[in-house]
């Protein structure tokens, strides 16, 4: 009687991953399965019945806020790529372009480039202050230094004077009550002491009143400079 040699079952491979089935256990029932084990049957399923949704596209041209647009006295450029709150760059009416948040823009919230030389603040009255016109002063003509006093000695001020129609005063703060011009052609590069004097005198005289005499003596002076010019 010839002996039956029982020839091994082969190796069967997960259909997901490739790796090896391992063999049903013994007395176990049904159909050999296809996979190694529940997680790649359930990527396979996932797999076959997953259908992708395209990703919406929107072209410039249909944006709501596109290039182009116009919101009040700004004009949108390119929009700014990023995260955080949409960003575009805009063009103000005065010439500026600044980058601004798009939802600002189109609410109103933001209606300029804000650069106050150009857009002065409205929730502000003009708060040059004593200072701050000297500094005017010295930012547009340089330090009083440069300049010699009319009584021949190096200049170390400058002195208003006393001249301009327009002169204003500050109602609070150290230089309370003391006039000064918003105009940067309304002051004279003087010495401490001839600075002094000349503040006493016009003091004296006239108070913080507007000076005639001022008013002379500034119109002399700039017409003798514009006859040496």
């Amino acid at each position: 009687m010839s002996e039956t040699i029982e020839q091994p079952h082969a190796q069967r491979e997960c259909r997901h991953c490739g790796g090896p089935i391992p063999p049903k256990a013994a007395g176990k029932r049904g159909p050999a399965p296809d996979y190694c084990g529940q997680t790649c049957q359930s990527k396979a399923k996932h797999r076959r019945t997953y259908v992708p949704t395209p990703r919406a596209t929107t072209r410039p041209s249909q944006q709501k806020h596109a290039p182009g647009n116009r919101y009040g006295t700004l004009t949108l450029l390119d929009r700014i790529e990023g995260s955080g709150e949409p960003r575009a760059l805009f063009r103000c009416d005065c010439g500026n372009v600044k980058a601004l948040q798009i939802n600002n823009v189109a609410r109103g919230v933001t209606t300029n480039c804000a650069d106050r030389v150009n857009h002065p603040d409205p929730r502000r009255k003009d708060r040059l202050t004593y200072d701050g016109a000297h500094n005017r002063v010295k930012g547009q003509r340089g330090s009083a230094s440069d300049y010699l006093c009319r009584c021949g000695k190096q200049a170390e001020q400058w002195a208003y004077s006393h001249a301009d129609f327009r002169q204003r005063a500050d109602s609070e703060g150290r230089e309370t009550g003391r006039p000064h011009s918003a105009n940067p052609d309304h002051y004279l590069p003087m010495c401490r002491s001839c600075h002094s004097r000349f503040d006493s005198t016009h003091r004296r005289l006239v108070g913080d009143s507007l000076s005639l005499v001022g008013v002379a003596y500034w119109l002399l002076i700039h017409q003798a400079e514009e006859v040496a010019a």
